[in-house]
């Protein structure tokens, strides 16, 4: 399963799927790891709905083809993220459970200590 985090500077990072936690973590980059020692992942349980964004599919090129989602979650933040088909779907798993799993709008932003 291939995903990808796309920042807002159209810049993307691999991501990977932990579905014990249901939560989808960002590869750390040289700060995050040496630095801060910390990596950062956003909690599926949070999520509020999810979208095709052809803008940025437009805008972001890799050699694999995805597809381009616009993750929205309860606490109104917004992540772009590129899956491949299986990404896709579960991930679209994820939010079909949802609803059943949390029913407080904690924060979505999720960090932890490497």
């Amino acid at each position: 399963m291939n995903i990808v985090y796309v920042n807002k500077k159209h810049q993307c990072r691999k991501a990977f799927l932990d579905e014990m936690e249901n939560r989808f973590w960002i590869t750390p980059n040289f700060r995050e790891r040496l630095i801060e020692k910390r990596r950062v992942g956003f909690d599926l349980d949070q999520l509020e709905s999810i979208k095709e964004m052809p803008a940025i599919a437009e805008k972001v090129s890799l050699s694999l083809p995805l597809v381009y989602l616009l993750m929205i979650f309860k606490d109104k933040r917004q992540v772009a993220v590129g899956v491949d088909e299986e990404g896709l779907y579960a991930i679209t798993a994820a939010l079909k459970t949802a609803g059943q799993r949390n029913e407080g709008a904690s924060n979505s932003l999720v960090y932890t200590s490497l």
